[in-house]
């Protein structure tokens, strides 16, 4: 070839290995029946390009990041179910990853739940979102859980609901469809009517509150607060919602206003308006507000009327009313609350109420007051003789203030009328009268620095002390005095309140005991305690320790704050009741209002059954210390306990734990050698006793060597029985081991049951020897410091039958027999009076005894399904045991159930039974299994309660078919 050949070559080599250069590396490659593995920079798998495991090819991603969170899904009512929409947004603002595979739709019936594969209902393939509808019949929870195209699962959505299912409303039904012909009278109630769903246009007005949702509960005020920022709802007053509106909004003189509903209205309507609200710790506003917006037919706005209150803050929930009247013009009235010029804290509401004032004919109650009468309009001229009396007259409204001096006198008390009945203090026990100052009684008690102001503590009015003072001293007033003796004790109670800047030692509630001069003897004292200024309506109560001492004849109830000068003292709902006590001192029982309290002979609480610990029951020494609690909880601590008998589900709990192993009964450990040879040598011998009811592992666990490669060892286990064991006594397991001139492990087990081995002491020894070795040669059983040999006996439960048959391989055409542990549940059950008819007047309850000539001597039948029977055909019997539930026995000790056995399917028209009888004790109240296997066989369908004796220990009620405990079978047997 030329030169120029060869050039020409190279130039056109040299181009080719360009051109491949350039192109892609697998232009001309492919994959024969395999896969290209993709892995992240940290080494995890992360997807498989072509042929999978299944078979088929593709691309699959593994081993992906989790997806982002969804966001929470909205869910709504709808006819049979609820619609579910998710927006298609993840918490955090976080895209749609790139491998997004679906959203998953979890759903639950509890709040909380937890996201399963049973919860799940549905997926949402988009990521752009979407709804789905579910079937449902009650309110459920809602859920969402993202997954990748790998299958990994994100983090769940917060949860929604619970939403049910909508009613059928107008919009569902077609016109003319149903009409007054297809509905039943009173067919149509407001549980049938979906809130909202009916306007003010379809309902006359005036028969109720018109406010809808007046408390905030329901689906109208979720559907009102819809979109509505600083609305939101909140714990109400003493209701389970009320409504918190925060600071104004941005624009300047404005208030955080809402619409409530609209009205109908004619020039001249009267009103009544109510409201609760409080304010927080940190108010800063006008007034808090409730009113009506009057419009005319063109919906221009004619005037306000408007209920507004300035709260105190942080105070108590309080309720403000005050009517309204529509002006001329008027058509409608839109109702607002507002948090008027609020710029720090929130305002709640609850109760809305509002109600027409005169409504067919009748006037509203509360709705003329003083402010409707014209002073002196209504006089003894208006009035028809005798059409004022005690009807008329609301109670306590007629006091010392309306009548004249001297009026009421004993003449125009009829003699007996006047009882304790009609007197005010003492009928509940409490001897402070007015104890919440809600009267003229109060009033005439009070003295410097003390005023009536309202409201109390969950009442209308309070006490209240004005402790400045240029110096600090102490104020006091009386609330009343009863006559007393040496020895008695009380219990104080008052509620109070000190303000942030009060200044004082303490604020207490106490009685002063007095001789009869009125010399003070004692004090009986309730404080304010470690209780700071300023922590809102707290209570002080207790008995005191003091008791009135000797040469008292008089109480003075009194309240008082000592030591200060400055702030004030609010106190509501004082108390003060005797301690009802056996004696003054020693042994005694003591019941206050708190209580029971029981003292031992030094004065001492030994039984403490009081409020205000957190213990429900304590339990003392002779110390005074706590020995045992029980806490409100039911949670127990004692020192020490010891029971006579103890049952879990009605199962003896020592009849629990003899079912379970009892672990290792005896062991011996070896440490060192024994040589032997081809005649037999003993190694190890190990006692214990056997029960027939147990079921025993017994091991040999050690090492054995030999001076020779040939060969094999046996060891082997002999069972002496009571007597010495020797190399002859019979042999109960034997294992053969080839022979090697290094050691190895040498284990022996057997598995039996103490019937088997028989009942009482055995004395167990392993033994071994060498066989097919060459003369001469020695095998070592041993054990080393730092692995002993062990030979033991190990409990492992009770023991059970041998079910397993010997099986070929071929086959066999019965199947080994099985142990069976089944319950039943009675299917009937009913007592029968004079052991003869069956009595229908208990039902299926279960008497049995003498309780008088009515019913005579009564017996019950408890019978049990056919399956029974049906499982114990060709059965063996292990075991019969029968639940009862005693309800009553005649005596509280308890009483003696006699069971005896019967063959009836069903219930009888009259008594029989079978005659063997077994008796149990038992307890009232008590529900136990108690075993009757001795009287039991496969031909018996249930269970007699029959004492054929009159005395009063076997009169007793057991529960049956239907009760709450009913009678039931556990068998046992082996089919």
């Amino acid at each position: 070839m030329s030169g120029i050949d060869i050039g020409a070559r190279l130039a056109a080599l040299e181009r080719q290995i360009t051109s491949l250069q350039r192109a892609s590396r697998l232009s001309h490659a492919s994959l024969e029946d395999a896969a290209i593995q993709v892995y992240d920079g940290s080494g995890s798998l992360r997807a498989v390009v072509g042929q999978q495991a299944d078979g088929t090819s593709g691309i699959i991603a593994v081993n992906g990041p989790p997806p982002p969170q969804p966001s929470r899904p909205f869910a709504s009512s709808v006819l049979g179910g609820v619609a579910i929409t998710w927006d298609g947004t993840f918490l955090e603002e976080i895209a749609a990853p790139l491998d997004f595979a679906r959203v998953e739709l979890h759903v639950g019936a509890r709040d909380g739940f937890i996201i399963s594969d049973a919860t799940l209902r549905a997926t949402m393939e988009s990521p752009q979102g979407s709804t789905l509808i579910i079937a449902a019949t009650e309110p459920v929870y809602f859920r969402l859980m993202a997954r990748s195209t790998s299958g990994t699962a994100s983090a769940p959505s917060p949860q929604a609901g619970p939403v049910g299912p909508a009613p059928v409303v107008a919009q569902d039904v077609l016109d003319g469809i149903i009409d007054s012909s297809k509905l039943a009278e009173e067919a149509v109630g407001r549980a049938q009517l979906q809130i909202g769903a009916v306007g003010y246009n379809q309902l006359g007005v005036g028969t109720g509150n018109l406010v809808p949702d007046p408390g905030f509960e329901g689906d109208y005020t979720d559907k009102l607060l819809v979109g509505k920022t600083g609305w939101s709802l909140t714990a109400g007053n003493t209701s389970p919602r009320g409504l918190k509106a925060g600071p104004k909004g941005a624009a300047p003189s404005t208030g955080r206003a809402l619409q409530i509903t609209e009205l109908p209205a004619s020039p001249g309507d009267r009103f009544f308006l109510a409201f609760d609200t409080r304010v927080s710790t940190d108010w800063v506003g006008e007034s808090v507000r409730f009113f009506m917006e009057w419009q005319n037919a063109q919906g221009a706005v004619l005037d306000y009327s408007v209920l507004a209150t300035s709260p105190a803050a942080g105070g108590p929930w309080a309720r403000v009313n005050r009517q309204a009247q529509a002006p001329a013009g008027t058509a409608t009235a839109a109702v607002w609350i507002e948090n008027r010029e609020c710029t720090a804290g929130f305002a709640e509401y609850d109760n809305l109420e509002i109600r027409t004032v005169v409504g067919a004919g009748m006037v509203l109650a509360d709705s003329i007051g003083a402010t409707e009468i014209t002073a002196a309009s209504i006089t003894g001229a208006e009035m028809v003789a005798k059409t004022l009396t005690a009807r008329e007259v609301k109670a306590q409204s007629l006091t010392g203030n309306e009548m004249a001096t001297n009026f009421l006198i004993a003449r125009h008390v009829a003699a007996g009328t006047l009882n304790a009945a009609h007197l005010a203090i003492g009928v509940d026990g409490n001897l402070i009268s007015d104890p919440s100052f809600e009267s003229a009684v109060t009033t005439a008690r009070l003295a410097t620095d003390w005023t009536v102001v309202a409201p109390g503590n969950a009442s209308p009015k309070a006490l209240r002390l004005d402790c400045t003072s240029a110096t600090t001293v102490d104020k006091s007033i009386t609330l009343g005095t009863f006559p007393a003796m040496p020895g008695q004790r009380v219990w104080l109670s008052a509620d109070f309140q000190l303000s942030a800047d009060w200044n004082g030692t303490r604020a207490s509630i106490y009685v002063r005991w007095e001789d009869a001069a009125g010399a003070v003897l004692a004090y009986s004292r309730v404080t304010n305690g470690a209780i700071a200024a300023g922590s809102g309506w707290k209570t002080m109560s207790g008995a005191p320790d003091t008791s009135a001492p000797a040469q008292t004849v008089l109480g003075r109830i009194k309240l008082s704050a000592d030591n200060t000068s400055a702030g004030t003292v609010l106190f509501d709902n004082t108390s003060c009741r005797i301690v009802i006590g056996s004696q003054p001192s020693g042994t005694r029982a003591e019941l206050s209002p708190i209580g029971l309290t029981l003292y031992d002979d030094e004065g001492d609480e030994r039984v403490s059954l009081v409020t205000g610990r957190a213990n429900f029951l304590t339990l003392s020494g002779a110390t005074g210390g706590s020995v045992a609690t029980i806490d409100d909880k039911g949670n127990a601590g004692f020192n020490d306990l010891s029971v006579t008998g103890l049952s879990v589900a009605g199962v003896r709990l020592d009849s629990r734990l003899a079912q379970a192993p009892r672990g290792i009964v005896a062991i011996s450990r070896q440490y060192s050698a024994v040589a032997g040879s081809a005649a037999e040598m003993g190694f190890v011998e190990l006692a214990f006793q056997a029960d027939v009811s147990r079921m025993y592992r017994i091991v040999i666990d050690c090492f054995v060597t030999a001076s020779v490669d040939t060969g094999e060892v046996h060891v082997t286990l002999r069972d002496g029985g009571t007597a010495t064991p020797t190399v002859t006594s019979p042999v109960i397991q034997n294992r053969v081991f080839p022979i090697a001139s290094t050691w190895r492990p040498a284990r022996v087990e057997l598995i039996r049951s103490g019937a088997t081995l028989g009942a009482g002491l055995h004395r167990l020894l392993s033994t071994f020897h060498a066989q097919w070795t060459p003369a001469g040669a020695t095998v070592t059983l041993f054990g080393k410091s730092d692995q002993p040999a062990h030979m033991y006996v190990e409990d492992i439960g009770q023991a059970i039958p041998d079910t397993g048959v010997y099986n070929p391989g071929g086959g066999t055409v019965t199947p080994p027999k099985q142990q069976y542990e089944k319950y039943y549940s009675a299917a009937w059950s009913g007592s029968y009076a004079n052991r003869g008819s069956y009595n229908s007047y208990y039902g299926n309850q279960c008497l049995q005894g003498y309780y008088s000539a009515n019913n005579g001597m009564q017996a019950s039948l408890i019978g049990f399904p056919a399956a029974l029977n049906s499982d114990l055909a060709g059965a063996a019997i292990q075991q019969v045991q029968l639940y009862l539930y005693f309800a009553h026995w005649y005596n509280n000790s308890g009483g003696t159930a006699v069971v005896r056995v019967h063959g009836h399917g069903s219930r009888p028209g009259s008594f029989s039974c079978e005659g063997t009888a077994l008796g149990f004790d038992w307890g009232k109240n008590v529900g136990k299994w108690v075993d009757i296997t001795s009287i039991f066989d496969g031909n018996k369908r249930g269970v007699a309660l029959d004492p054929q004796n009159s005395a009063a220990t076997y009169y007793g009620r057991a529960e049956g078919v239907g009760e709450g405990h009913p009678p039931q079978l556990k068998v046992t047997y082996v089919k």
